[in-house]
């Protein structure tokens, strides 16, 4: 028996332990997913992996955790996705020791689009030259891909990006020239979509006496919407019955979506023309759509019973002057003729005569 206790305390025990464990795993399914921004393409771009991912030509090593060229040599990658887009921004640090005017070390974007008529071609662009002379510090480099783009080639928008090639190179002029040397590290290709807020109308609940209208906002981009305001604008025949009409977000983070909804009623049942509006710092949107919305009964029910109320209180009022007249009635009859009444029905002295006849007759 004792035995039989101490194993059903245990299992009343772990029974505990796995509510208290599967509540925060069954809340934290409800939290939407938020992928954050920016994106990075590349792989391997710190070295931690040696030179997996990277393509080399000439003489190139690993010096700690940057990539060191001698004399002439080219590091490259290719990212080829589905989601690239010309939004796009290229960093890294580079440090030379350039002995030569006649070297240079340079990054190199290859752009692989297909143009309206859907042709293939390919764009090549220098991101940024170095020539300094001697060794240098390093220096961070940051480039905006869209921006090279259409200086050196034209509107992005004529255009669907495939693939992208990045090269890192070391190179010279001339046909032997004393050897130098070029460093890089920290080497990051990432999708940087501006805030484009997308909303869409999700699955609402449809009662007797009101609709629920369900709308995600999604922020499509990989930069994060700050300020975020989504608005619903009804017209006068609808009628929000939830808290508020405007909801506030302060950060909505790149891939994020965010559920809201309103409840509503309509002066007469119908299709009813909505308008949602969302706004942030970066961007803004508008949606707008018909919903089916349910007509107010109560609105009928309400004037009935005003009217009977009405109705109820006119009567009471007859009923009051009626009483009030009877009661009155009745005390005039009491105090004035009833007394009057009583006065002439009083003792009465009655005098009759008698002719007598004459004696001396």
């Amino acid at each position: 028996m004792s035995l039989l206790q101490v194993a059903l305390k245990l299992l009343t025990t772990t029974r505990k332990v796995f509510c208290l464990l599967a509540v925060p795993l069954a809340l934290f399914s409800l939290v939407p997913p938020s992928f954050g921004a920016p994106v990075e393409l590349l792989v391997n771009g710190n070295f931690k992996n040696a030179l997996e991912g990277w393509s080399i030509e000439g003489t190139i090593f690993l010096d700690g955790e940057s990539i060191r060229i001698i004399r002439e040599g080219l590091l490259s990658q290719t990212v080829r996705r589905s989601d690239l887009s010309f939004y796009l921004e290229l960093s890294y640090s580079v440090r030379t020791e350039l002995v030569s005017k006649v070297y240079f070390a340079r990054s190199l974007v290859t752009f692989y689009v297909i143009d309206r008529e859907n042709k293939n071609n390919h764009f090549t662009i220098v991101g940024d030259v170095h020539v300094e002379l001697g060794n240098s510090d390093w220096k961070e480099i940051r480039l905006k891909l869209y921006e090279l783009f259409r200086r050196d080639v034209g509107n992005p928008e004529s255009f669907q990006l495939s693939a992208l090639r990045v090269n890192l190179e070391l190179g010279f002029t001339t046909s032997v020239p004393p050897p130098s040397a070029a460093c890089f590290r920290n080497i990051s290709l990432k999708r940087v979509n501006p805030v484009r807020i997308l909303l869409t109308k999700s699955e609402g609940t449809q009662l007797p006496d009101r609709t629920e209208l369900v709308i995600l906002v999604t922020n499509v981009g990989d930069l994060d919407a700050s300020n975020l305001v989504v608005t619903l604008i009804p017209t006068s025949e609808v009628v929000v019955i939830s808290e508020s009409t405007a909801f506030r977000r302060p950060l909505l983070d790149g891939g994020a979506s965010w559920h809201l909804s309103w409840m509503l009623i309509a002066r007469t049942s119908g299709t009813h023309p909505i308008t949602i509006r969302a706004g942030s710092d970066q961007a803004e949107a508008e949606l707008s759509l018909r919903v089916s919305i349910q007509g107010m009964p109560q609105i009928t029910t309400t004037q009935t019973s005003t009217m009977t109320v009405e109705r109820a209180a006119e009567q009471v009022v007859v009923l009051f002057v009626q009483t009030a007249f009877i009661v009155m009635l009745a005390f005039l009859i009491a105090v004035v003729i009833l007394p009057i009444m009583r006065s002439r029905s009083g003792t009465e002295v009655v005098y009759r005569l008698r002719l007598l006849r004459n004696k001396l007759a």
